[in-house]
């Protein structure tokens, strides 16, 4: 079972990483929890909608972004996946991490995301964007 979630995992975060709503739509479960840290969702259309707002707001903020990420394993359902942003403002350059835990479910989608900041990350990030 744990090859399968990461493949799971690993699909989510490709999905994520290249902005492709339908393939992160095909391994989230109907009722898939989110915790973000500010709020609480559920189910894919609003999870989906929270990814991308992020992207625009992204997209919006800086003048290029490249996002990729690592899969790992944290138990037998469970994987930590830590994602990584590549900023560019002008001619400076920032990474920003952070990880989300998953479980994936017996139906082979995934049935909750957490969201965890890593300390320091958002400090740095906005001492990057103000210069």
């Amino acid at each position: 079972m744990s090859d399968d979630v990461l493949d799971v995992a690993r699909r989510l975060a490709r999905a994520l990483d290249e902005e492709d709503e339908v393939a992160a739509r095909a391994v989230l479960a109907d009722d898939c929890a989110y915790e973000t840290g500010a709020e609480a969702l559920r189910g894919p259309e609003a999870i989906l909608a929270s990814y991308r707002e992020a992207a625009a707001s992204a997209v919006e903020r800086f003048d290029a972004v490249r996002y990729e990420s690592r899969v790992e394993r944290a138990g037998p359902s469970a994987a930590v996946i830590t994602y990584t942003d590549h900023l560019r403002l002008g001619d400076r350059r920032h990474s920003y991490r952070c990880r989300q835990h998953v479980v994936v479910g017996a139906s082979g989608t995934v049935t909750s995301i957490r969201h965890e900041d890593i300390p320091g990350e958002t400090e740095r990030l906005h001492a990057f964007e103000r210069g």
